[in-house]
């Protein structure tokens, strides 16, 4: 065996042998960063489809109300407003058209009276006195009164025999009718003498409270006297009507279509929030006040507690829809700020699905919470409230509650 055999495969055949390694760690991480990059990327446009998708690839966001049904049998509120307690007669101020001095005054600031009760008595000794002396007349003149009428029925018995002319027969009668007119005068003069008696009685003409006193008992009522505590001369007392209590509102001359006489009402006096009052609208002024565009109305208490509501309280009132006003079918209500009037008829947006449709309908009456649709809606559906000036019909839209 030749030496070459027994020495074996040489160092360069061995070298050739061998599997070259060294390029594996770098495509490795070539590969790791590929893929890397790649879920980088897809993460980047799945973002970026989710910010689109909610910014400028979303549709765009309306507000919107559901459209409510009101039963039947529950009148709604028309409106409300402000006012003061008054009385059907205002104020009504009690005096004597007679002078004297006052002895009897049996009445306080706050206190009640009755038609008929005493507020007054005027020392009536003169007047009475004054009465004696008129039935004295009186009765002078029914005794001249017998005398005339003898004396002209004699002249007539003698005018017919021929004793007496016609010229005292003339005379004659006259002096009776002369007489009979004293007597008619002197029954005058006793009506008037008894008017001024009763005047010295001042008695309540209704059922009230005393708002104000002008005199005090020992007063002397005379036209040259002071006025006191705003009174005129011979004023004494001044009353409110308690049996007939009212709240005067002001009432937006555009709305003074909504009340009628015969609305009912509910009122809150501001110094007792927890007492309501059915009232019911009695009176409407026929004339507006121009500078503040309002016309006055008078609603009545029903039942007013004389306790809780007094003369010139501040009150709410809350004026509802009549029982002639209310339908017997359910009312559908939309917002006000959902109907549009700028075309011919009236219309409202409704969302149905994410799309935004025009639906014409056909108005009603005017709540405070809400419009009357007669038709056009059915109630429930979603309606946008103030829509863009943009929008189309059949557009995309995102709702969200108001």
């Amino acid at each position: 065996m030749s030496s070459e055999q027994t020495r074996g495969p040489s160092v360069r055949e061995l070298e050739s042998l061998r599997i070259q390694r060294a390029h594996e760690p770098k495509q490795r991480s070539r590969a790791l960063l590929a893929a890397i990059a790649a879920l980088v990327l897809a993460g980047m446009g799945y973002g970026g489809w989710i910010a689109y998708s909610r910014t400028l690839g979303r549709p765009p966001e309306v507000k919107t109300v559901p459209v409510t049904i009101k039963s039947a049998g529950q009148p709604g509120v028309l409106l409300t407003g402000s006012g003061y307690v008054v009385t059907q007669h205002k104020y009504i101020v009690i005096g004597t058209k007679i002078l004297g001095q006052i002895m009897e005054e049996p009445i306080e600031e706050g206190q009640l009276v009755k038609r008929g009760d005493l507020l007054a008595r005027i020392d009536d000794r003169d007047y009475r006195a004054q009465l004696d002396q008129a039935k004295a007349a009186r009765d002078l003149a029914a005794a001249n009164v017998r005398l005339k009428y003898a004396q002209a029925q004699r002249r007539r018995q003698l005018y017919r025999e021929g004793v007496a002319s016609r010229d005292e027969l003339d005379q004659a009668e006259n002096e009776l009718a002369v007489a009979r007119a004293e007597l008619k005068r002197a029954d005058a003069t006793i009506a008037y003498a008894k008017f001024n008696v009763e005047q010295c009685t001042i008695r309540s003409p209704i059922n009230g409270i005393v708002l104000k006193k002008y005199r005090e008992q020992g007063d002397t009522i005379n036209f040259g006297g002071a006025i006191q505590a705003g009174g005129g001369t011979t004023d004494i007392v001044q009353l409110a009507d308690t049996a007939d209590m009212r709240v005067e509102v002001d009432i937006n001359q555009s709305d003074i279509a909504k009340i009628a006489i015969g609305t009912p009402a509910t009122i809150v006096p501001d110094a007792h929030p927890d007492h309501a009052f059915d009232a019911t609208v009695v009176k409407i002024y026929p004339a507006a006040d121009r500078q503040k565009g309002t016309v006055k109305i008078e609603a009545k208490i029903m039942q007013a507690d004389l306790k809780i509501i007094k003369p010139e309280m501040s009150a709410k009132v809350t004026f509802m829809a009549s029982a002639r006003q209310t339908q017997e079918a359910p009312m559908v209500l939309v917002a006000k700020k959902a109907v549009m009037e700028d075309g011919a008829s009236p219309t409202v947006w409704v969302v149905r699905g994410g799309i935004a449709t025009r639906v014409p309908v056909t108005l009603g009456r005017e709540f405070q919470d809400g419009i009357e649709i007669k038709s056009g809606l059915g109630g429930g559906e979603l309606v946008i409230i103030e829509p863009p000036p943009n929008l189309k019909d059949g557009e995309a839209v995102t709702a969200a509650p108001a």
